[in-house]
């Protein structure tokens, strides 16, 4: 093999299809048997939103990618990239296990020369202080002579499948190292921007989620105050985006999620603590996208009482579309969900969204996704799927809650 990519996920799998249209023959490797099944089987939807399906179908069909369990073993191969989780928990710690044990495979079946390229979230030093040495030592190699390690996040947007299209960043533990990884990168990605360090590279990932995070919440409190002066918040953005310079817009929402924001601002103020620095404006930031699946209930709340309608104690509601994003099939830190978490303790809720079949609450209860026209007294539409028709119910009030702010749907 020229290459392994070890996890499959929203990283792993274009970095494999991208290898493999560049020439190399890559194999791919996942944790999950049923992950395997379906993209060896090709089933719909099964590239994430971020690999062309076409591109994957021909990527296999070509030989050049395979794809199997790691049950199966890691081979021998000049490259290997590691795209497994790496999540948070509420305090901003990173689980590295799955990491690490990727590194102790990868150790025991690499040769000398080898390159590891990093691909999952790091906090800063994870790179150099947790995966060098765990596979220096199983290995017995030594790192920058006998085996070579960089770190280059991967910036993927769910739904937009050209991620190697988008600038990657670069940093190797030696000279040596990132020269080797920005050949490597070079093939799967348009542009590469080498930095002087994992650690620095680890920090250009948090940050600029980090980054976003702060400018949505900062709209999120924008949509409150032109509310109370009666002003059209998207009157305001849109004026605002206007301005030639210094302006990045950035639109409000029930809240920021997905596996990059809000864990990569956590990861933020985690390492600041750490290291006995304060971050107040990235914890405003966290606590201000934290309060807004909650103000989203309470806003419907009141959008109710104004209208005379019945309460949310006394209706079934049906929430459309409870991924984080449109388009993707990806609910991990989504706004909608925790807003349908918020319902479930007052009121019968029921949801719908083609991309996520079953869903399990935090109270334990088991949705199954219903049809658009199921049974209700109240319709929210918290995610947009472009790819479905607007939501019209002459039966029942609709209330599209997507930008955080309920608005009645005519």
């Amino acid at each position: 093999m020229d290459a392994v990519v070890i996890g499959l996920g929203f990283t792993g799998l274009p970095t494999a299809v991208a290898a493999a249209r560049a020439g190399m023959t890559v194999l791919g490797i996942d944790a999950s048997p049923e992950r395997v099944r379906e993209i060896a089987g090709q089933r719909q939807g099964c590239g994430l939103g971020t690999v062309s399906e076409q591109d994957l179908r021909t990527a296999l069909a070509s030989g050049r990618l395979q794809v199997r369990h790691n049950a199966d073993g890691v081979p021998r191969a000049a490259v290997y990239v590691l795209c497994v989780p790496t999540p948070a928990d509420r305090h901003g710690r990173l689980d590295v296990s799955l990491l690490t044990q990727a590194a102790d495979e990868v150790a025991r079946a690499m040769r000398p020369g080898a390159l590891v390229i990093v691909q999952s979230t790091c906090t800063p030093g994870t790179v150099e202080e947790v995966v060098l040495p765990r596979i220096a030592a199983t290995s017995g190699l030594c790192p920058g002579l006998d085996f070579h390690l960089a770190h280059s996040p991967v910036r993927t947007d769910p739904g937009n499948v050209s991620v190697d299209t988008v600038p990657r960043v670069v940093a190797g533990c030696t000279p040596r190292c990132t020269e080797l990884a920005v050949r490597f990168v070079g093939r799967v990605a348009d542009r590469v921007v080498p930095v002087s360090s994992p650690r620095a590279a680890e920090l250009v990932k948090i940050f600029e989620n980090t980054f976003r995070m702060v400018n949505i919440s900062l709209a999120c409190e924008l949509a409150a105050l032109c509310r109370a002066h009666r002003v059209d918040v998207a009157e305001v953005l849109e004026a605002a985006g206007s301005k030639p310079y210094g302006f990045l817009a950035h639109r409000p929402g029930p809240g920021a999620g997905g596996d990059c924001i809000p864990v990569s601002a956590g990861l933020f103020t985690a390492s600041a603590r750490r290291h006995g620095l304060h971050s107040p404006v990235v914890d405003a930031a966290i606590a201000v996208n934290n309060a807004m699946p909650v103000h989203t209930v309470h806003r419907v709340r009141e959008a109710l009482a104004v209208r005379g309608l019945p309460p949310l104690r006394r209706c079934r509601v049906l929430v459309v579309g409870v991924t984080y994003k449109p388009d993707t099939a990806n609910i991990r830190q989504s706004a909608a969900v925790r807003v349908l978490n918020e319902l479930a303790d007052e009121a019968e809720v029921a949801y719908h969204d083609p991309y996520v079949p079953n869903l399990l609450l935090d109270n334990g209860i088991a949705l199954t996704s219903q049809p658009v026209t199921a049974p209700a007294d109240l319709v929210l539409i918290m995610t947009r799927h472009a790819a479905h028709a607007p939501v019209r119910r002459d039966d029942v009030p609709v209330f599209d809650c997507s930008s955080g702010d309920p608005v009645q749907v005519a």
